[in-house]
């Protein structure tokens, strides 16, 4: 029996209560997402419900919200079916663990008739995951490279987003990194942007805040150090603790400046961050992908079907990949920070099969 019995008796647990102290007891090891997800399961999905205590939840109330997770999951427009199933999974460990501490006798959303609802998971192989091809890495560093280079022949101090956007795109093309572990993410205060007191040039070392929600160092390929030096120089920071990827978005700047206690100025808000040293906001991951749209339009990358761009996460994919097929696993787990050498196997497993099926080929010529 848990010894923290949150508000009542065991009949009249409150759903909130009991929810705070399960992300109490689990946050180290599911991470913001987890606290995310119930956040939104109680806030706002059963808002407008009647069920307010852990025993008001039934099969069917979990049958509806799988229900509403699988119209969620309908279109190209929603959520993927494997992130329906995994909402719907974090709902069903906090509502195990309040069987496991004696909140609730069983479980509601592990009865056949609540999950009959959800969307079928559809299985994939690692090689229908995006991937940076080679051909596509070269083609939108190449785009970027050059845009930056025009802009700084032209409008010298005044190339910015160009030469920012360079840094950011290179960074992700050869590291390997997260976005959210460089850029901003609204579901977590923590992940606000790297900041340059985090980057070691001279070393070619970043640190970040990795999925495991500590601290963690990451190598900086040369191909991302210099682009990144460029910015530095441009830039001419105000204090080592701005973001490396600032956001020029107005409102944005406009809520700095104002959160600052400075008047509102007559146009230029980034101008005006840059002569006073108001710290600007970090770009947000949800900026990087409009930009990567943006970018992989312009820069005519190959490969992609129309409407589809280079991802943020396909970028982390690619470097893995070409690690994987140069350096061997080995190189590709240590660089990608998986903690678990099966993540690094499963994710390129489409490139063992490959080979495979290459030596057997090979075995069966002689025949």
């Amino acid at each position: 029996m848990s010894q923290h019995n949150p508000e009542g008796s065991r009949d009249q647990i409150p759903i909130k209560a009991a929810r705070d102290e399960f992300i109490d007891e689990k946050k180290g090891n599911y991470g913001s997402n987890l606290e995310y997800t119930l956040e939104k399961w109680t806030d706002d999905w059963l808002a407008d419900r009647d069920e307010e205590t852990l025993t008001d939840v039934t099969p069917l109330t979990m049958r509806h919200y799988a229900n509403y997770l699988e119209r969620r999951a309908r279109g190209d427009t929603g959520i993927a079916a494997s992130t329906a199933r995994t909402y719907y999974n974090y709902v069903s460990a906090f509502l195990s663990w309040a069987v496991e501490v004696e909140y609730l006798p069983e479980n509601p959303a592990e009865k056949r008739k609540a999950k009959k609802q959800l969307p079928t998971a559809t299985s994939s192989t690692s090689g229908d995951q995006q991937f940076w091809q080679p051909d596509q890495r070269r083609t939108i560093v190449s785009y970027v490279d050059n845009r930056a280079r025009e802009a700084i022949d032209t409008d010298g101090i005044d190339a910015f987003e160009e030469v920012r956007d360079r840094a950011l795109v290179t960074m992700l093309a050869y590291s390997g990194v997260r976005g959210a572990e460089v850029l901003a993410d609204s579901r977590d205060e923590r992940r606000n942007g790297l900041r340059w007191h985090s980057v070691d040039l001279e070393n070619g070392v970043i640190t970040v805040l990795g999925k495991s929600q500590q601290k963690e160092e990451t190598a900086l390929p040369q191909q991302a150090v210099e682009p990144l030096r460029r910015l530095e120089t441009l830039l001419d920071l105000p204090a080592d603790g701005w973001p490396v990827f600032p956001s020029r978005h107005p409102p944005s700047l406009y809520s700095a400046i104002d959160e600052a206690g400075h008047e509102k100025p007559d146009g230029n808000p980034w101008g005006y961050v840059l002569e006073t040293g108001i710290e600007p906001p970090s770009m947000s991951t949800s900026g990087a992908r409009t930009l990567l749209k943006r970018l992989s339009a312009d820069a005519d990358v190959p490969g992609l079907d129309e409407d589809d761009y280079l991802t943020l996460h396909g970028a982390r994919r690619g470097v893995g990949e070409k690690l994987y097929r140069e350096r061997g696993a080995a190189a590709a787990q240590r660089t990608l920070r998986h903690a678990d050498p099966q993540t690094t196997s499963e994710m390129y497993s489409h490139i063992e099969a490959s080979e495979l099926a290459e030596d057997n080929t090979e075995v069966f010529d002689g025949e």
